[in-house]
């Protein structure tokens, strides 16, 4: 009876302040257009830590501030400041109760009498009630803040009093229609939504936006890999159908176990026993040989993912200019082509397989058990939101548990690593008791997590098997009174409860999976951004001419690595290198000889000036070609793993033996070649271990003469040849029009150079200029000369 007056009262106080609502929401949305803000972040009290000075908020506290009554005399301004916050926060909730005080006036007036009777009229009632909420609050701006609210206020009547019709002997309560429904009723209504707003909030908090943006973008990444799996699709068909035929194979067990049961509690058949009895064993059998073949189908799938992925980033990783392997740890990108994408091929054969093997598994089992009873089945969904709640809590808890422990493991081996590397350091000072007691420390620590993790898990699970037994009380309850009502047989309520069983199980591994699936699909993130990746440098150019005469030029070159681009490694180099001579490069280090190396191998691009070869920029040709024609040799030359003709022959399509044992002639590496058991097919180890240092550097100049370069490169890569090696290459340089640039520090090379470039801090000097200066040159060639 009081409320009709209160909704009475309610109705001018809400229609007069919509108009100020809105008006409040435009000034809010045009603020935060300007600030660059969401609209409703002015509507929410700033959290602890954040800026309450932002743009928008506090002239949004200074309105709400001018729309209330000024604090007594007695209140300091802090205490103004937070009721003015707590005021806006709400404001939201008030308009929410004055809207639903003012639809439940009108859903008790003539739009109640149009409502049918009994639950659809209280269905209908929650719908409508819902769907003026939701339009009051988007109007007024609000829905945002109070949203989430709205299902649990509007339906939860509704679901509650559907759910108790399940139950024997509540059938001959009528349902009550909320508009109708006295004061204690509606109070208890908006208690359990608040309630379960709290709740909800407090699952979803903190971070819950990060979790939200988190999940897109695994969403995605989702996508991503079955897009990948594309190719597979024939496999992932089979795989489906077997899994299929899997399920309903093992549905239909349960159910025959049902009937034995009815056969052998009432007229025993025998035809009906064996028939039974065949089609369980039928059932049976037929299902383990369709789950054998839908695993190997997810198996066969999963090796070729894992293989096409795997391609793919190697060759993205190939593509990559030199700074991002500067940048990036060689540990990362061994992780990312080892342990990522393995388990972006198990996301599919695993958690996908999973994944759909409970959802048909859940379908399946619902529409058995509905068929058995329907009432019994919309009783068990009660079980679902507890379980889904204490798996949320759960897994929330247990993965912050995780990180702590996996920090406190970290501690102690970082404990045992210091102790243990710095050994000499903890005896010469007498530190053992002390590492131990650290030591010590940290295992306690670990150990109080791992009881704290056994105890929340138990607890877990104790919860879990209590919601389990009260449910299966509940439904014998239920069942034994379907049985003696008569609308439900012995076996039917033993097939019921078998599938019962198994359903909770696959909604829990439904549960589980759905959000495993989009946390291990994570893993795919950082290979996903390899294989987008875009190199800095851009791609090699199409020039490859029939001819090179190999005169190099650099043009007021400059150049500073992308990771250090305020530190100029060349200062506008301008130099010549010419067909037939030899130049030498000397200088300190760090003055830049490498790096005029690797910008001559196209490794880098000049960040000023131009380098020319045969008057055209080095960038527009071919990149096999240019590697043909431009090759260097480094002080320490990297051998793979693989024979020793592989090595020399290596990045050629068609190389005959005869051209390579030319090359190590030239190299004067054929003595040791033919020393060796087996020749050319020799294995020299991982990274070439097997082969002396000199040896090494033979091979790897007999891979760059095995091209026939136009330009050479030496890169202090003469230091350990004898002097028989170093003969030979003198004779092989002295050959044809070849440009030589060697960098080196020996007097010998240095005095049979037709030119030497001497550098100083990235910067060129003549070598005029430095003989008479008596400066860095000078003292060079001095100090060569005393050696």
């Amino acid at each position: 009876t009081g409320l009709p007056r209160a909704a009475g009262v309610a109705r001018p106080l809400l229609v007069a302040a919509l108009p100020e609502t809105r008006a409040l929401s435009r000034e809010a949305k045009a603020k935060a257009a300007g600030a660059g803000t969401p609209p409703l972040a002015e509507c929410r009290r700033p959290t602890e830590g954040e800026n309450e000075g932002e743009p928008g908020r506090a002239d949004f506290s200074a309105r709400c501030s001018a729309r209330r009554r000024k604090p007594p005399r007695s209140c300091s301004p802090e205490a103004a400041a937070d009721n003015t916050m707590r005021f806006s926060d709400l404001r939201p909730c008030a308009f929410l109760l004055l809207a639903d005080s003012a639809l439940l006036w009108l859903l008790q007036g003539t739009l109640g009498a149009l409502l049918p009777p009994g639950l659809p009229g209280l269905w209908l009632e929650g719908t409508l009630r819902l769907g003026g909420l939701w339009w009051l609050l988007k109007v007024g701006g609000l829905l945002g803040l109070v949203g989430t609210l709205l299902p649990p206020l509007c339906l939860g009547t509704p679901l509650f009093l559907s759910l108790r019709a399940l139950v024997p002997g509540a059938l001959s309560a009528p349902p009550v229609r909320v508009a109708s429904a006295p004061w204690s009723w509606l109070l208890a209504g908006y208690g359990a939504a608040w309630l379960s707003w709290a709740m909800w909030a407090l699952l979803s908090s903190p971070g819950a936006q990060e979790r939200k943006q988190g999940q897109e973008n695994n969403t995605d990444l989702m996508w991503r890999l079955l897009k990948l799996s594309w190719p597979d699709l024939p496999y992932l068909v089979a795989a489906f159908c077997f899994l299929i035929a899997a399920v309903l194979g093992e549905t239909f067990i349960p159910y025959y176990s049902g009937h034995v049961i009815d056969i052998l509690r009432g007229d025993f058949d025998p035809d009906a026993f064996a028939s039974a009895i065949f089609f369980m064993c039928l059932f049976s059998i037929g299902s383990s040989l369709c789950a054998g073949c839908r695993g190997s189908c997810f198996t066969f799938t999963m090796s070729r993912v894992n293989v096409r992925v795997r391609q793919l980033l190697f060759s993205s990783l190939l593509r990559q200019d030199l700074s991002f392997f500067q940048d990036t740890k060689t540990g990362e990108l061994h992780s990312r082509l080892n342990s990522d994408t393995k388990l972006m091929s198990c996301w599919l054969a695993l958690n996908a397989n999973v994944l759909l093997r409970s959802l048909v598994k859940v379908v399946g089992l619902y529409g058995f058990m509905l068929s058995l009873s329907p009432q019994l089945a919309l009783l068990s969904l009660l079980k679902v939101p507890l379980a889904i709640t204490a798996e949320k809590v759960y897994d929330v808890r247990h993965q912050a548990l995780l990180l702590e422990i996996q920090n406190a493991l970290a501690k102690a081996g970082q404990v045992v690593r210091e102790a243990v590397g710095g050994l000499q350091t903890v005896r010469s000072f007498g530190a053992e008791v002390q590492e131990i007691r650290l030591y010590k420390e940290a295992l306690e620590r670990c150990r109080q997590l791992w009881w704290r993790r056994d105890l929340e898990r138990a607890l877990y699970l104790l919860f879990q098997r209590m919601v389990h037994l009260g449910m299966q009380v509940l439904m014998l309850n239920c069942g034994v009174q379907q049985i003696l009502a008569g609308d439900l047989t012995q076996g039917g309520l033993l097939s019921f409860l078998l599938y019962e069983e198994d359903m909770g199980h696959y909604v829990q591994t439904l549960v589980y999976m759905c959000g495993d699936m989009l946390s291990n699909v994570g893993a795919a993130e950082k290979v996903f951004e390899y294989l987008d990746r875009k190199p800095k440098q851009p791609p090699p150019g199409t020039l490859a001419p029939p001819t090179l005469r190999g005169l190099v030029e650099f043009q007021d070159v400059s150049f500073a690595y992308p990771n250090r681009p305020d530190q100029p490694v060349l200062k506008g180099l301008t130099f010549t290198l010419r067909p037939g001579q030899m130049t030498a490069l000397v200088g300190p280090n760090g003055s830049g000889k490498s790096t005029v190396a690797a910008l001559l191998q196209n490794l880098y691009q000049p960040t000023g000036g131009r380098l020319l070869l045969d008057g055209k920029p080095i960038s527009e040709y071919e990149h096999c070609y240019l590697h043909r024609q431009v090759t260097s040799v480094g002080q320490e030359p990297v051998l793979f793993s693989g024979s020793v003709r592989d090595n020399i022959a290596y990045g050629l399509k068609s190389c005959s033996d005869e051209k390579v044992m030319a090359a190590a002639r030239a190299a004067n590496a054929h003595g040791f070649i033919q020393e060796l058991e087996h020749g050319l097919k020799t294995e020299v180890g991982e990274k070439g271990n097997q082969l002396a240092v000199g040896q090494k550097q033979c091979l790897a100049i007999a891979r760059a003469l095995v091209r026939d370069p136009r330009v050479l490169i030496l890169d202090e890569a003469t230091s350990a040849l004898d002097v028989q090696c170093e003969q030979a290459l003198q004779d092989w340089k002295s050959h044809g029009d070849r440009t030589v640039l060697v960098i080196a520090h020996r007097l010998q090379t240095v005095q049979s150079a037709d030119q030497v470039l001497v550098l100083r801090q990235g910067e060129l000097r003549e070598h005029s200029e430095l003989m008479e200066g008596q400066d860095l040159y000078s003292r060079l060639v001095q100090q060569l000369l005393e050696d």
